[in-house]
């Protein structure tokens, strides 16, 4: 009897050190999240004017699909003035793909990409903006000027956390989204052999800041091409009712 109450006193103590470290373990990790979390929130307002300045030199500057000459340079000297080395160009196309590797990676890790569009529309702005579209006919009103600001800011804050990263980060700049087929040269190129998961991002109006939208699931229409053929059925002008207007259809 002595022995048994001896080893359930005994098991109380380790079962109740268990809690008492899992508690501990725990207030830890929670400590290690906030830590991270409010050095990325100071990463990002230390970013902000960075991002804005950029979104009003790209809003400035809008160019069409496959017209984005100077908007791809102007991407890859801020990328190189950040420290990416691994800039992919393409001879015959506009956009570009840029890779930051982790100082933590490991050969087998895995690689997310990021993605933005760069494309303005064949519209005239009227807004009087003092930062307004210098080129007649065109403007950035569909929000690609935000997205490349936007993923320039990620760039900036990823390789200041670069020596933590566990993985890869590939960062496209891609164009030609307005073409509805912006994105099958970059595929067909192998840009995402490799990528494990990709990840865009769209700004929206109705959204109040600062919040952001997340779900599984579809999440915006896909734009197509698509032919409809309507076959009418003659008839005399004095008998319209035996025929079909293919027209009016």
């Amino acid at each position: 009897n002595i022995n048994e109450e001896v080893i359930k006193y005994i098991a109380n103590n380790i079962k109740s050190n268990i809690r008492e470290l899992e508690g501990a373990f725990n207030k830890v990790m929670a400590s290690a999240k906030l830590e991270q979390k409010d050095v990325t929130l100071e990463l990002a307002e230390q970013a902000l004017d960075y991002i804005v300045e950029q979104r009003r030199w790209c809003h400035q500057n809008p160019e069409l699909s496959l017209e984005e000459v100077q908007t791809t340079e102007h991407i890859a000297a801020e990328l190189q003035k950040m420290g990416y080395t691994e800039i992919q160009r393409f001879p015959d196309h506009t956009g570009l793909c840029a890779m930051l590797r982790g100082g933590k990676a490991e050969k087998a890790c895995r690689t997310v990409a990021l993605r933005a569009d760069i494309d303005a529309l064949p519209v005239e702005e009227k807004t009087g903006l003092p930062f307004a579209s210098r080129n007649k006919g065109v403007m950035h009103a569909c929000g690609h000027d935000c997205h490349i600001s936007m993923l320039l800011g990620a760039a900036k804050m990823l390789m200041e956390t670069k020596d933590e990263l566990q993985g890869n980060v590939k960062l496209i700049f891609q164009a030609a989204e307005e073409t509805c087929h912006g994105a099958e040269y970059y595929v067909e190129a192998g840009i995402l052999d490799g990528v494990d998961a990709i990840m865009g991002q769209h700004v929206w109006a109705t959204l109040e800041e600062p919040y952001i939208n997340v779900q599984a699931g579809p999440r915006m229409a896909s734009v197509d091409n698509f032919v409809i053929k309507v076959d009418g059925v003659s008839a005399h002008g004095t008998q319209p009712h035996l025929g079909v207007d293919a027209l009016l259809a």
